[in-house]
């Protein structure tokens, strides 16, 4: 023990022996952690955007207080029947059906639009006011919107206030859209089913405007 202290107390040597330990230290330190690769953990890549859901087929009622017309959407063509006379849209054209010809004419159904495929972009226009749940299960998404900026969006070009403001509400069962009430429009759209639609058969001759 005399001798431990001895050495200890010789600073040269002490200074020694604490360099070994210095570097037995780093030595080990290098030895055990030097060689290992630094594993780099990469950001997850973010999740595609989905699309929007479109809606090619389905079967809705445009409900005013005259009318209660079922009309089908298929693909690109819509096919209704008023007053006993068949109509058609094909490629933005109103077409009725006389004698296995489609003649162009005015459209019958004043605003009678793709709404279910529109329906964020609708919102994104609109102002919510409130929202609602009812005991049967429905619930309902009240907004009001501007007309003529609504009306833009289906390309439709009327003579109407810039300003005036129009009142709706998606009402929806079980997380599906059922209806859509315009208010201040006073017409309402039910949809009846969606899917599952058989194909409009609309192989007409298109009557020429001289005819």
């Amino acid at each position: 023990m005399e001798k431990l202290k001895a050495i200890w107390s010789d600073r040269k040597t002490r200074g020694i022996i604490f360099l070994i330990l210095y570097f037995i230290l780093f030595s080990y330190i290098f030895i055990v952690y030097g060689n290992k690769t630094e594993k780099i953990i990469l950001p997850e890549n973010k999740p595609e955007k989905q699309e929007e859901k479109a809606f090619d087929n389905y079967k809705y009622n445009y409900v005013t207080d005259e009318n209660r017309i079922e009309i089908t959407k298929y693909n690109e063509i819509v096919n209704f029947k008023l007053n006993d006379i068949d109509y058609y849209y094909l490629d933005g054209k109103c077409y009725k059906l006389e004698g296995e010809k489609l003649y162009e004419v005015e459209n019958p159904l004043k605003y009678n639009f793709d709404y279910l495929n529109k329906i964020k972009e609708i919102k994104d226009l609109s102002t919510r006011i409130k929202t609602s749940k009812y005991e049967d299960g429905k619930e309902e998404e009240n907004y009001n919107v501007n007309l003529a900026q609504l009306l833009e969006l289906f390309g439709i070009t009327e003579e109407v206030d810039a300003k005036e403001m129009i009142n709706y509400s998606i009402f929806f069962k079980d997380k599906n859209i059922s209806e859509i009430v315009f208010n201040d429009l006073n017409f309402k759209i039910e949809y009846l089913s969606i899917g599952d639609i058989e194909k409009i058969d609309a192989n007409y001759e298109i009557a020429t405007s001289e005819e």
